[in-house]
C-alpha cells in the first residue's frame, strides 16, 4: 500500500451543481486516487487515496474553495487503515449515479429553476408532462423487461426439452444404422 485512505461524506447542498466534477479536477491536480459518487441519501461520498501531504492539500481545498452554488454541512473524513491495496484507479473518477430516480429529481429540480425565470412559467409548462411520459415510457420497458426475461426462461426450458428428443433421435438413427 503507498500512502494513506480515506472515506469522506459530504453533506449540504452538494448535488445537481458540479461538486462532483470539482472533486474529480481537484483530485488528479493533487495526485489523488479513488472516486466519488451521488448517494440516494443526498450525500456526495468518495474513496481516496494518496500521500499524507496531496491528501491533506485535496481534502483542505474542497472544503474551502468550493465552486459557488455548493453548500457544506458536514464533512466527515475517516481514515482506512489496513495493509492490503484497495485497488483503486490509477486516475481520481467521478462516478455516474443517474438511475431513472436520480433523473427524475433532476428534472423536477430543473423545472423549480426555469420557473423561477421572468416569464418563462408558460413555456415550461410542459416539462412536467415531459417527466410523466418518461416515467410511463420506464414503467413499459420495466413490463417489456419482465415479459422477455420470462420469454428467456420459457426459451431454456424448451431447449431443454429439445436436447432430450434430439438425443432420442440420435439414438434411434444409430439403431437404424447398426442394422
Amino acid at each position: 500500500m503507498d500512502g494513506r485512505y480515506y472515506n469522506v461524506t459530504v453533506t449540504g447542498d452538494v448535488q445537481d451543481i458540479g461538486f462532483r466534477r470539482f472533486i474529480e479536477s481537484t483530485a488528479n491536480s493533487y495526485h489523488v486516487r479513488g472516486y466519488v459518487f451521488n448517494d440516494p441519501d443526498g450525500s456526495v461520498k468518495m474513496l481516496c487515496s494518496g500521500s499524507a501531504e496531496s491528501l491533506n492539500e485535496f481534502l483542505y481545498v474542497i472544503q474551502t474553495r468550493v465552486p459557488s452554488g455548493v453548500g457544506i454541512e458536514q464533512f466527515v473524513k475517516d481514515e482506512i487503515v489496513t495493509d492490503i491495496d484497495l485497488n483503486l484507479p490509477p486516475k481520481f473518477l467521478k462516478l455516474g449515479t443517474d438511475e431513472i430516480a436520480d433523473i427524475g429529481r433532476k428534472l423536477d429540480k430543473g423545472v423549480k429553476l426555469l420557473e423561477a425565470l421572468p416569464g418563462i412559467k408558460e413555456s415550461v409548462s410542459i416539462l412536467p408532462d415531459i417527466k410523466t411520459g418518461i416515467d410511463a415510457m420506464n414503467m413499459k420497458f420495466d413490463a417489456f423487461t419482465d415479459e422477455q426475461r420470462t420469454f428467456n426462461q420459457e426459451m431454456r426450458e424448451h431447449n431443454k426439452l429439445m436436447d432430450t428428443h434430439n438425443l432420442r433421435l440420435e439414438r434411434i438413427l444409430q439403431k437404424l444404422v447398426e442394422k
